[in-house]
């Protein structure tokens, strides 16, 4: 009888100390999970009120003709690393294309980090992350491995892109033209890229060809299409994420 009544009462004292610390806790935000050290890693579903400011002065950015420059690149960091997943679901793919289009990694980067952010399967869709996560991949490893002239080709590519991405311009476009006659001449299945609005003779152009020879969407080095808008891009973008998140968000609210 004894052994019952103290296990009673060990029982009764864990749940009083375990509501006690929810009692401390009303206002936690849930959607930054449970393990306050793994918080800084995820990404609020969102949108919240940081996105907005954070899409102005991308806007801003664009409109000053700097949106590839240092300092924009971080003032990226901050908003990336700050946005919601919303956002990030529409940050990834113009930040990736805008990349492409001005030959800048650095926005590259931005990018692949917001594509990294997206967990939600509602906002991976809209955003074509999958594509952003695809692309990224083939900048650093490719798609494909193997020991034949195609191959070969694709990893000088690669190669070419690391000098770009070490602010080698120079090396980097001489060693792109020599992967480039490389696949032409040894690879017979390598076509040229897909119309592009990219300038043939810009940095950008050889991103394109890298994203090209190893396999990347076309969507993201803007396979198809006349011209960049990365600023409305975003904004479409997270109107898709908006309505992609509409039924959780009213869910939560209403249980």
């Amino acid at each position: 009888m004894q052994k019952t009544i103290l296990i009673l009462s060990v029982v009764a004292l864990v749940a009083a100390c375990a509501h006690e610390e929810i009692a401390q806790n009303p206002d936690k935000d849930w959607e930054h999970g449970l393990d306050a050290d793994l918080s800084s890693s995820i990404a609020p579903l969102g949108p919240i009120d940081s996105d907005q400011g954070a899409y102005n002065l991308i806007r801003r950015r664009e409109k000053e003709h700097s949106l590839g420059s240092r300092l924009t690149a971080v003032e990226l960091d901050e908003i990336v690393n700050n946005s919601s997943q919303v956002l990030a679901s529409a940050l990834a793919l113009p930040l990736f294309k805008a990349g492409v289009y001005y030959g800048q990694p650095r926005l590259i980067e931005k990018g692949c980090a917001s594509a990294n952010r997206v967990t939600h399967s509602a906002l991976r869709s809209s955003g074509s992350i999958d594509a952003v996560i695809q692309a990224c991949a083939a900048l650093a490893s490719g798609s494909k491995q193997g020991s034949d002239s195609c191959s070969d080709g694709a990893k000088k590519l690669r190669d070419a892109y690391g000098l770009l991405s070490q602010d080698k311009g120079p090396e980097a476009g001489h060693a792109a033209a020599e992967a480039v006659r490389f696949l032409r001449d040894r690879c017979p299945k390598m076509t040229a890229p897909l119309r592009t609005p990219i300038d043939p003779s810009s940095r950008g152009f050889l991103v394109v060809w890298v994203l090209h020879a190893n396999d990347a969407p076309p969507t993201t080095f803007l396979a198809g299409e006349t011209a960049i808008a990365t600023a409305e891009a975003i904004n479409e973008g997270f109107l898709r994420g908006i309505q992609a998140v509409r039924p959780v968000t009213a869910a939560v609210r209403n249980p």
